[in-house]
């Protein structure tokens, strides 16, 4: 008899068990038992500021703008998109300006980049003259998920005209700051 008796506690605790989870299951919204547990998916693309440093032969200042978007994957980040920006360098005799157009890629914390840059040399000489050069620059290096940027460029000119006075080698630290990266939950989806 008690046997008799524990058989049917079981299958009383069973049953309860089995209306509790139909309950609940379809308590639950229709949305939430569509969802992956673990979701990836590409951000709209904002145009967000790009600001940063580098060094050259000297210090340099860039500034621009950057159409990124951003790839939420459960295991990382990554991010795309071309650019816009200046490179400025200044020093006691001349004001360099470089304007460019670029593309960025990163993966988790590798990433790539190429642009091509229109050199600007205000008074280079004695007698205050102007130059100006075209130059090609791949970047390779570490990024933080796209955010931060450190990357070596080596520049290759493509115009006849070759800007001496900066080094052909350039590290650079630049930021991406799109505020979708402090809330990938909310961000826009494309």
């Amino acid at each position: 008899m008690h046997t008799d008796r524990s058989i049917s506690v079981g299958r009383s605790l069973l049953v309860t068990l089995l209306v509790l989870c139909t309950t609940m299951l379809v308590a639950q919204p229709a949305d939430s038992l569509s969802s992956k547990p673990f979701q990836h998916y590409w951000t709209r693309q904002r145009l967000v500021p790009k600001i940063g440093a580098g060094m050259q032969d000297r210090a340099f200042v860039e500034a621009g703008l950057y159409w990124q978007n951003i790839y939420k994957h459960p295991l990382s980040l990554a991010s795309k998109g071309p650019y816009m920006t200046v490179d400025i360098f200044v020093d006691n005799s001349n004001l360099l300006l470089g304007p460019k157009a670029g593309y960025e890629f990163t993966a988790g914390i590798f990433g790539a980049a190429v642009d091509m840059t229109y050199f600007i040399d205000h008074n280079y000489n004695s007698e205050g003259a102007n130059r100006q050069s075209w130059v090609v620059t791949p970047k390779v290096g570490l990024t933080i998920l796209g955010f931060a940027d450190i990357f070596y460029g080596y520049q290759i000119p493509i115009s006849s005209t070759e800007i001496t006075s900066i080094y052909r080698n350039r590290f650079s630290l630049v930021f991406n700051l799109n505020r979708d990266y402090f809330n990938l939950k909310e961000a826009p989806r494309r």
